[in-house]
C-alpha cells in the first residue's frame, strides 16, 4: 500500500469511480459525500424501507469501453437486466421515434413539413459540405444557428429550438451548441447515415448514436447500485467513505498538501491529502478554497451555472402507461415521461406501477418549490387529457430533485470555464471530475472512462515524485 492519501470531494459514479482504481493502485482514499446516499446523479433513493427504488430520472447503462463492461459485471453479477431500448418524441401532436429517422420525418409530419424539413436539411447538409473549402473563419454560434445548420432551419424552427428552450428554459441565442451532448458536430456523411438511414460508421460518440448501436443494461434494484456496490468495494480495499460529511474548507499548504475540513453536523474533523480530487459544482469548489481565488476567477466561476431536476413518481396499479419506454415531450409542464415498469418491474412492489415525471427547473424558482401534490396538479391536466394516468388512478406519490443536474453551456461558457480551469492547472496536486465537477454533459459510464484515466495520471505523477 502507497502511503499517499488521497481525498475526493463527492461520492457520485465519478469520485467512487476514481477512488476504486486509485485503492487497485495502492493509494489510500477518503471520499467525503455529502449526502446520506451515494451515486449522486446516479444513485437510488428507496423510501419506505425500499419497497420503493426512485433514479433521479430513469436511466440505463450503456458503454462500448470493454473494460467499464468487466467492471459492471464485476460488480453487479446477475443483478442486472439487459433490454432493447424504446423511445419516443412527441411533437406536434405525433409520436416519433428517438432518434428522428427519414421515415419519421417523411410519414410522420404534415405533408408541408416533411417536405420543408428535407429539403432544408438537404441544403444545410449541402452547404456544410462546401464549407469544407471555403476560407471563412468560423465565427462563434449559439445553438439555434448549430441546429439549422445541422439540421435544416425548418427542423431547427419546429423541433430543436423549441424543444431546448422548454428544457433549458434559456433561449437558443444564449446557449452554446455543446448545451446537448449530441452537440458534437457530426460531419457530412455522418449527419446523412444518421438522419436518413439510422446507421452509424465508426466508434460511437454521442448518445444518440450510442443508443443505436450498443446493448442497454439496468440494475434490478435501481441504478444506484452501480454505486452502491462500486462503494463496498471500495471499503473492502481499505478506503474510506463519509456520508452526511460536507467539505466547508479545503486549504492549500506549503508542501503542496491539502488539509480538508468536513463537517458532519454534530462534528467537524479535518483531513489531509497528498491529492485532492472534486466532482462537486464548480462555484461551490471556488467558495470552499483556501487562500481564496483570484477575484476573476471567482466571477467566471459563478457564471458556470447548473439546470435542476425534479423527478415525480406516481405509483398506481395502472399498466401499459405509454407504448415505449420514454417520452420525451414539446409544450408540456413536464420534458419527459417514462414507465419504470419497462425498466424493472422490481423497483415497486408486485401489482403495482410507476410513472417517472421529469420537470428540469432552475434552483429557487416556483417549480422548485413545489410540494408533490403540487407538482401533481401541474402535470395531471396533460397526463388526463393524453389518457395516461386519471386523478383516481393516482395511489402515492414521491419525489427526488437534483440541485446541479446539468451544465448550462451560455455562450460564452467556455471563456469562463477556461478561466476555471487555468486556475486548476496552476495549482499542484488537485483535479476536477465527472459531469458536475467538470462541467461536462456526459453519461456515467464516460465519467467512469474519465475517472479511470486520471486515476492512472495521478498514479505516475505521484509515485515518480
Amino acid at each position: 500500500m502507497n502511503n499517499k492519501k488521497i481525498v475526493i470531494i463527492g461520492g457520485g459514479i465519478s469520485g467512487l469511480t476514481v477512488a476504486w482504481r486509485l485503492q487497485e493502485l495502492g493509494f489510500q482514499v477518503e471520499v467525503c459525500e455529502a449526502q446520506d446516499f451515494v451515486g449522486g446523479l446516479a444513485g437510488t433513493i428507496r423510501p419506505e424501507n425500499g419497497r420503493y427504488c426512485l433514479d433521479f430520472g430513469p436511466h440505463f447503462f450503456i458503454t462500448q469501453k470493454q473494460e467499464i463492461v468487466e467492471r459492471i459485471t464485476s460488480l453487479l453479477d446477475e443483478d442486472v437486466v439487459s433490454f432493447e431500448r424504446t423511445a419516443q418524441l412527441y411533437v406536434q401532436g405525433r409520436f416519433l421515434d428517438y432518434p428522428l429517422s427519414a421515415k419519421n420525418v417523411l410519414l410522420n409530419f404534415s405533408i408541408n413539413d416533411s417536405i420543408a424539413s428535407i429539403v432544408t436539411f438537404a441544403w444545410a447538409q449541402i452547404k456544410s459540405f462546401l464549407g469544407i473549402f471555403s476560407s471563412l473563419s468560423k465565427q462563434k454560434v449559439h445553438f439555434g444557428e448549430w441546429a439549422s445548420a445541422n439540421f435544416g432551419s425548418h427542423l431547427s424552427k419546429i423541433f430543436f429550438e423549441p424543444y431546448t428552450e422548454g428544457f433549458w428554459k434559456i433561449p437558443c441565442e444564449n446557449l452554446a451548441p455543446e448545451i446537448l451532448p449530441t452537440s458534437t458536430k457530426l460531419n457530412f456523411m455522418k449527419s446523412l447515415r444518421m438522419m436518413f438511414l439510422r446507421k452509424v460508421s465508426g466508434p460511437a460518440q454521442s448518445l444518440t448514436e450510442r443508443e443505436l448501436v450498443l446493448p442497454l443494461r439496468y440494475p434490478i434494484r435501481g441504478y444506484g447500485m452501480i454505486a452502491e456496490t462500486m462503494a463496498e468495494k471500495v471499503k473492502e480495499m481499505g478506503g474510506t467513505i463519509y456520508n452526511n460529511a460536507r467539505v466547508v474548507k479545503l486549504k492549500s499548504l506549503l508542501d503542496d498538501k491539502y488539509s480538508v475540513v468536513v463537517d458532519k453536523g454534530d462534528r467537524q474533523f479535518e483531513l489531509s491529502g497528498d491529492y485532492v480530487i472534486s466532482t462537486i459544482p464548480i462555484p461551490n469548489l471556488v467558495d470552499i478554497m483556501s487562500p481564496d481565488v483570484p477575484a476573476v476567477v471567482k466571477e467566471c466561476s459563478d457564471k458556470l451555472d447548473y439546470l435542476s431536476l425534479i423527478v415525480l413518481y406516481v405509483v398506481t396499479k395502472k399498466n401499459n402507461l405509454l407504448d415505449t419506454s420514454y417520452v420525451y415531450y414539446l409544450d408540456r409542464p413536464y420534458h419527459r415521461l417514462a414507465e419504470m415498469e419497462k425498466f424493472c418491474d422490481t423497483l415497486f412492489p408486485k401489482g403495482e406501477n410507476m410513472l417517472a415525471v421529469e420537470f428540469s427547473c432552475h434552483r429557487g424558482d416556483n417549480i422548485w418549490k413545489m410540494t408533490e401534490e403540487e407538482l401533481l396538479e401541474v402535470a395531471l391536466p396533460d397526463l388526463e387529457n393524453d389518457r395516461i394516468l386519471s386523478r383516481d388512478d393516482v395511489d402515492k406519490l414521491f419525489v427526488v430533485r437534483a440541485s446541479h443536474a446539468y451544465p448550462i453551456r451560455f455562450v460564452d461558457f467556455r471563456k469562463n470555464l477556461d478561466t476555471f480551469l487555468d486556475y486548476i492547472d496552476s495549482k499542484e496536486n488537485i483535479d476536477v471530475l465527472g459531469r458536475t465537477g467538470e462541467y461536462q454533459y456526459i453519461d456515467s459510464d464516460q465519467c467512469m472512462d474519465r475517472a479511470l484515466v486520471l486515476a492512472d495520471k495521478i498514479s505516475a505523477k505521484l509515485k515518480a515524485n
